[in-house]
């Protein structure tokens, strides 16, 4: 009986013939390289592109993110990348790794909200786990660090928000992630940003002032406005760490136990008589 190859062999030319094989042995063999597919997975998410990104995924995808929130399904997902186009954001690979169907990632990110919180970037690990060439599970990984300083900012906005803006940070507080949610979070911020930088500047302008003010006082012998501004319980040390209470301190200023040039004034720095 003759060979099922020798027959096949014999109608289609040699040269065709070793190229389907080479075909079916290279397809047999090698296996896509997961690290590129999470790579453009990436690129994706750089370039705004939600329908390329939800490719990636399979429909039962679980993402869990940095052990708080945990999204089931494409439907979800959506709303995350939607939320990420509103937010910019944008990541870059610091390491990449493939360990069988896994893919560990190492990441950095920058985005509006953390730009309007005063967080540069955040670094954090992300967990691709593989069915086939789908991405069936995500799990980011922060660092204690960059937990520890969201917290400490997003508390400065919270405390705001919650105060000003009940209502509104109530309801972003609990949309979670949809494109909508994320532009009345970044509208938060903003006013927060733009409110509390005005503060802060005031705050730094009357201490200019209030500083002007203490110079030209003790230049003067103003010892009543000198009076008004020192609190109640005010305390000072001289150089040699004896402490004066605000009474003591202006017994001192009066008896003319202190003196003071104009120049040494206008530098805030005070000379003492011996």
């Amino acid at each position: 009986m003759k060979s099922p190859i020798l027959k096949f062999s014999r109608t289609i030319p040699l040269s065709l013939l070793l190229t389907l094989l080479l075909i079916f042995s290279f397809s047999s063999c090698s296996k896509p390289n997961l690290g590129d597919i999470v790579r453009e997975h990436i690129k994706a998410v750089n370039n705004d592109d939600v329908e390329k990104n939800l490719t990636f995924f399979a429909d039962d995808i679980v993402f869990e993110i940095f052990g708080a929130v945990k999204l089931s399904g494409k439907d979800k997902l959506r709303g995350l990348m939607e939320s990420d186009v509103v937010n910019k954001a944008r990541l870059t690979i610091n390491d990449i790794k493939v360990e069988g169907d896994t893919v560990i990632a190492h990441l950095t990110e920058k985005n509006e909200g953390y730009r309007l919180l005063g967080i540069e970037e955040d670094s954090f690990k992300a967990i691709y786990e593989f069915r086939g060439l789908l991405l069936e599970k995500v799990k980011l990984q922060g660092t204690p660090e960059g937990a520890k300083l969201y917290d400490k900012k997003y508390k400065l906005f919270a405390e705001w928000a919650s105060r000003e803006h009940p209502e509104e940070f109530k309801k972003q507080e609990t949309g979670g992630y949809t494109a909508e949610n994320c532009r009345l979070y970044l509208s938060l911020l903003q006013e927060w940003r733009d409110k509390t930088s005005t503060e802060r500047v005031s705050a730094e302008q009357e201490l200019i002032k209030l500083e002007k003010g203490w110079n030209e006082a003790l230049v003067k012998h103003d010892w009543a406005f000198i009076d008004q501004i020192l609190a109640d319980d005010y305390l000072t040390t001289d150089s040699d760490g004896v402490i004066a209470n605000k009474a003591q301190e202006m017994v001192i200023l009066r008896t003319g136990e202190e003196t003071v040039n104009r120049a040494s004034a206008n530098e805030s720095n005070l000379t003492l008589a011996v």
